[in-house]
């Protein structure tokens, strides 16, 4: 199956387009802006590898499972890059949740929206998916180009504890950049919640300012609302504005930054604690914009 790809213009006339495929998790392999890519492409080796990189989604859960709870039972050749991630010592072969590694059902495809479902009842080589994520559940996604930008809804319903998010790769084409937003006055890091000033002493009240020349890898919570967070990426060559909105205050989002890498995530997530979530049934709606 080929990219659903969905095209609109700006108000001033610019291209907007945004690549999606469906059949290999619904991974957002490109969002551009005229001749602005936002996506970091050299992830693609990642993404062909074990499914990472690019555009990820998570969900039903989050990064890796501890040993004893990963299913276990199914043929593991039907899916090669089980082997692959084996090989550098990883031990949940779907990492971040099944929705991005099955092949998502689209229900509706237009020039500038597609929405799509992922169900516990779908198989996948033969196997249902709730045998390879533990638990029976269904996500919905929906994108929609409109002038203004990127607007994605996603949701899940499950038997157990769950959550959803973004896990897009965006790039650093200078290799530099800076993130801002308010937030609440705690964060996690390394799973222990922390007060803001102990990891940002130099940071005023509730305002974080992250230079990504250093490493992260944390959640924050957003500030004054508890319902939305808004996070303003500056890459120097074209800036990304994500807004997100969620119906309840288990939310936050993670910056995820390896120290030099190419790109950063920033994750909308549908938990305070994406370790330990605490709903069954949860969604977030989100809009990406690029200045």
């Amino acid at each position: 199956m080929d990219a659903i790809v969905l095209k609109n213009v700006t108000d001033k006339g610019e291209p907007l387009e945004v690549s999606f495929l469906p059949h290999k998790g619904m991974n957002m392999i490109s969002f551009r802006k005229g001749n602005i890519e936002v996506i970091d492409q050299s992830t693609r080796e990642s993404f062909e590898y074990r499914f990472a990189g690019l555009g990820a989604l998570i969900g039903p859960h989050f990064h890796r499972r501890l040993p004893e709870v990963v299913p276990k039972g199914y043929d593991e050749s039907l899916f090669p890059h089980i082997a692959r991630v084996k090989s550098q010592g990883i031990l949940d072969p779907f990492s971040h949740g099944i929705s991005r590694y099955a092949p998502w059902k689209t229900t509706r495809v237009e020039q500038a929206m597609v929405s799509a479902v992922l169900s516990g009842k779908d198989t996948w080589n033969g196997i249902p998916l709730e045998i390879l994520e533990g638990q029976n559940f269904r996500m919905s996604f929906s994108a929609r180009l409109e002038q203004d930008g990127l607007y994605l809804h996603i949701s899940v319903v499950s038997d157990y504890d769950s959550l959803i998010g973004l896990h897009y790769y965006y790039h650093l084409p200078e290799g530099r950049g800076t993130v801002v937003s308010t937030v609440q006055n705690t964060f996690i890091e390394n799973k222990q919640r922390k007060p803001l000033r102990e990891r940002f002493p130099g940071h005023s009240q509730q305002s974080l300012h992250c230079d990504l020349k250093e490493a992260y890898d944390c959640t924050f919570f957003p500030f004054p609302d508890p319902l939305e967070g808004k996070i303003l990426l500056d890459a120097g060559a074209y800036r990304l504005e994500t807004t997100y909105s969620s119906s309840s205050q288990e939310n936050s989002w993670q910056l995820y930054h390896p120290a030099g890498a190419s790109y950063v995530c920033i994750e909308p997530l549908s938990a305070q604690d994406p370790h330990h979530p605490n709903l069954s049934v949860s969604s977030l709606m989100v809009h990406l914009r690029i200045l």
